[in-house]
């Protein structure tokens, strides 16, 4: 039997210049995601993981606010490199939100005690699945996106700014348009120290 290559695999990179176009309709892109989101695989089918799309004012409004906090924690040049990166993600189409129900998890906590102390683990593992999943197929659909970890200093504003529930926890943020130059050429660690195959 033929092994088939993974060329979609390779398609998916961190593409942080990014335009405001989307090179598919917003409906098929809507589409996308809510597919993946009804087949990403979880713990004891909790589905515990929460999507927002913020496209427009509101995806905007996401970075300005990022910006207004770090700008008081940075200065002189970093401040002027962290800003230049800020808007680049503004300068995006959309953002997707990525969110963990904690009413979910802590319902599963109490119908399987016996894991109880796991069932974080395991769901913020499916959480990264979905992340994936949705990355995966933008790129086959030349969607560029990356993925990035603002919570702490979007976790105070974020639920009155778009009106979500407290309870979902903030996870990731993935600014996501056109790719407007490929990401440079990424280097890898050798394969043998990184997998082994025993018999």
């Amino acid at each position: 039997m033929q092994c088939i290559e993974q060329d979609s695999l390779n398609r998916r990179r961190s593409v942080y210049s990014l335009s405001s176009v989307l090179p598919i309709s917003e409906n098929c892109f809507i589409d996308t995601v809510e597919s993946c989101v009804l087949h990403c695989p979880t713990p004891f089918n909790v589905q515990s993981a929460r999507v927002t799309i913020l496209f427009d004012k509101k995806h905007r409004l996401l970075w300005d606010t990022l910006w207004s906090k770090l700008k008081g924690l940075v200065s002189g040049q970093q401040a002027a490199s962290v800003h230049q990166k800020i808007e680049a993600f503004k300068r995006a189409n959309g953002t997707i939100l990525f969110f963990e129900d904690k009413k979910a998890l802590s319902s599963l906590k109490k119908k399987f005690p016996l894991y109880a102390k796991n069932m974080r683990i395991w769901t913020q593992q499916a959480n990264g699945i979905l992340q994936y999943m949705i990355w995966q197929t933008l790129a086959e659909n030349e969607v560029g996106a990356s993925l990035q970890h603002y919570n702490e200093l979007l976790e105070d504003e974020i639920y009155s700014l778009f009106d979500l529930p407290k309870n979902w926890e903030l996870v990731a943020q993935m600014p996501f348009g056109a790719i407007e130059s490929e990401p440079a050429e990424k280097t890898f660690l050798p394969v043998e120290e990184r997998l082994k195959i025993l018999r």
